[in-house]
């Protein structure tokens, strides 16, 4: 299956593994782009050093292209360093998500290098359309993590009219090969899959370990048991963060202990994050107490969890995607007959 995408970015597949955080590492991304899709690098949660270590590891193990994830609002922690760091370490695409993409889109344009820029409403859309990215990815609310309020098909139908000749990419809620025939079925060139990338043994094994860490396990499993019917996307989750994000986008994870304990409790947590914060001497202090516990940890996943009935390698989920995407477009023709 060639697209506009594969072409662009000179990979096999039309699939892309979204970021995820700095949880997701070279092993993961490599693995990804060795099997012919492209792999993503998460730095958001991460420092500069951290992604520069990523980002060497990845170069080792793949030669194949390999994109950076960057979210570029002000307040991201090093948002502006880190695709600095992605830059000097040679990777060949980044993807630009949330905030104003447009001065690191420059700045990654004057490096040669490719840019994909996500979007999670019109106006954003506009906005990124006009400076002319690579590709522009269209989120959709069903997706995990940080996300807007338009469901997937309908905003991605609407941004497959505005963006031209430039290719769209549909990520929120895909986790398997029907999700990817339905996005290029539209006329799209791509799709992002995040949280069946999530539950593979590569997902949490950072550089220099040998392991993933015991709540990345954790989390994979409850993943493993969701029916996709038990995410909720509110504030609370950036409330224990200590982070505000504007208007309209809001973070989706599983619902576990956190969640039953806060939901409704938004005034009582806020207040308990900023106590935990004089406390502790961290603004992120009460963060790292749920971390620390694998029943409370925020665990980012999407309503496409229900779709996720194994632990596979990313490789072998790339094979079967693609696979089925298609299976099921070979079928296509015959409903014109």
């Amino acid at each position: 299956m060639q697209t506009s995408l594969t072409r662009l970015l000179g990979i096999e597949h039309p699939v892309v593994q979204a970021g995820m955080g700095s949880e997701s590492g070279a092993r993961l991304a490599a693995a990804v782009s060795n099997a012919g899709a492209l792999g993503s690098i998460g730095s958001i949660g991460g420092s500069p050093d951290a992604l520069a270590a990523e980002v060497a590891a990845c170069r080792a193990a793949t030669s194949r292209p390999f994109a950076v994830n960057v979210v570029t609002w002000d307040w991201a922690p090093f948002a502006r360093e880190l695709v600095e760091v992605a830059l000097a370490g040679g990777a060949p695409v980044v993807t630009l998500s949330f905030g104003d993409p447009l001065p690191a889109l420059e700045r990654c344009r004057a490096a040669g290098v490719r840019v994909l820029v996500q979007v999670q409403d019109v106006e954003g859309a506009r906005r990124a359309l006009d400076a002319r990215p690579d590709a522009l990815i269209v989120q959709g609310s069903e997706a995990g993590g940080h996300t807007g309020q338009r469901g997937t098909m309908g905003f991605a139908a609407q941004m497959l009219d505005l963006a031209g000749d430039v290719p769209v990419v549909v990520a929120g809620g895909i986790a398997s090969g029907r999700g990817l025939a339905a996005a290029l079925a539209m006329g799209a060139a791509g799709a992002v899959l995040g949280t069946r990338f999530k539950v593979t043994p590569e997902y949490g094994v950072l550089a220099g370990a040998e392991a993933e860490s015991p709540a990345a396990r954790a989390q994979k499993q409850a993943i493993l048991a969701s029916d996709g019917g038990d995410t909720v996307q509110d504030p609370i989750v950036d409330d224990a963060c200590g982070l505000d994000w504007p208007r309209g986008v809001v973070g989706r994870v599983l619902r576990n202990r956190f969640v039953a304990d806060w939901l409704g409790r938004r005034d009582e947590l806020r207040r308990a994050v900023a106590d935990a914060a004089r406390e502790g001497g961290s603004p992120f202090a009460f963060m790292a107490a749920l971390e620390s516990d694998a029943e409370l940890a925020l665990n980012w996943a999407g309503q496409s969890s229900g779709q996720v009935r194994a632990l596979q390698p990313a490789a072998e989920i790339v094979a079967q995607v693609v696979r089925e995407a298609e299976e099921l477009l070979r079928r296509l023709p015959a409903l014109l007959r």
